[in-house]
């Protein structure tokens, strides 16, 4: 009986020693959490990047791999991500991609705990389980997990734009006699712009129908765009592009020379002209009523000192403006 009870360590000692060498010899899947980065800003959201993947060393596919995954900012939790991502193939590493959008309507509350925090951590925080073909499976076990935790510092932006100053300038006389080949062609035009800028009331026309198409001058005009943050972060806007529609019509696009930085509220200075053969009948009356319903659209890079990067920042609203 001593004998059988002094056995008993030994055989379980072996056994154990046998299945340590099985592990260490039958591979496993690897996971890597890649990064977690800023993909976007909008007037809207910010979208996160969260770059995986999963390598499978196996001579069969794999049947699939379940992430669980919470996001959290300073704690608190925001959104959760449960998802297949899928075959993954025999001998292949599968980059497994994803996009996570952190609505401002969700971090107002949150931008309101910290008033005065220009960052703000979160945390991707989960677990990766990936099955394991059942030839390859030892004691029964038929996935293995990865559990993570990955954080990243996000600036608290609440964004928004207005534009200010806006203003179409009268071309001198010297440009306009410059542009036309007659003097008819002059009164036509002083006339036309008289109506257009000038404040007399003229029906509303267009430049194809007050006989200017062909005419070679363009109409130079000025104003602001004010980028302004209403959470704590500073806003340092680089290499803008802008598009702007005036009552339904494409107005102006371009890339602005300047841009005054200055804490949250970034000036945008525009200075641009246009044709006057584009002015339509519609332009025409958005002009001389100086109100417009106006669409802006673009994108630039958005600086953040503590992230030493440059993150794209896209931007659209739609409103009314008076000048």
């Amino acid at each position: 009986m001593k004998r059988i009870l002094f056995l008993i360590p030994l055989f379980l000692h072996f056994q154990c020693s046998v299945l340590g060498v099985l592990q260490d010899k039958i591979p496993t899947p690897e996971f890597s959490f890649e990064s977690l980065h800023i993909k976007q800003i909008t007037f809207t959201d910010i979208t996160l990047g969260v770059e995986t993947s999963v390598t499978n060393p196996y001579p069969v596919s794999l049947p699939s791999s379940f992430l669980d995954m919470d996001i959290k900012i300073e704690g608190m939790k925001l959104s959760q991500i449960k998802t297949d991502l899928g075959i993954i193939e025999a001998k292949k590493t599968k980059a497994l991609p994803l996009e996570v959008k952190l609505k401002y309507t969700d971090l107002v509350q949150l931008y309101k705990k910290f008033p005065t925090k220009p960052m703000l951590e979160v945390s991707a925080e989960g677990n990766m389980k990936v099955a394991i073909p059942k030839q390859w499976q030892l004691l029964g076990k038929d996935s293995v997990s990865f559990p993570f935790v990955q954080k990243k510092e996000i600036p608290a932006v609440l964004p928004d734009v207005e534009i200010r100053n806006f203003k179409i300038l009268m071309p001198t006389e010297s440009e306009i006699l410059s542009a036309s080949n007659t003097e008819s062609m002059v009164g036509t035009t002083t006339n036309f712009l008289k109506g257009l800028l000038g404040g007399s009331k003229t029906p509303v026309t267009s430049a194809a129908k007050a006989g200017l198409v062909g005419l070679k001058l363009n109409l130079k005009t000025e104003f602001d765009f004010v980028f302004s943050n209403q959470a704590a972060a500073n806003l340092n806007l680089t290499d803008l592009k802008y598009n702007l529609q005036l009552a339904g019509e494409n107005f102006l696009t371009g890339s602005p020379k300047e841009i005054i930085n200055s804490g949250k509220e970034s000036t945008v200075k525009v200075s641009n002209e246009f044709p006057i053969t584009s002015i339509g009948t519609s332009l025409y009356k958005t002009i001389q009523s100086k109100e417009a319903l106006y669409q802006l659209r673009g994108d630039s890079g958005l600086l953040v000192p503590n992230l030493r990067e440059n993150i794209p920042f896209s931007y659209e609203k739609k409103g009314k403006f008076q000048w």
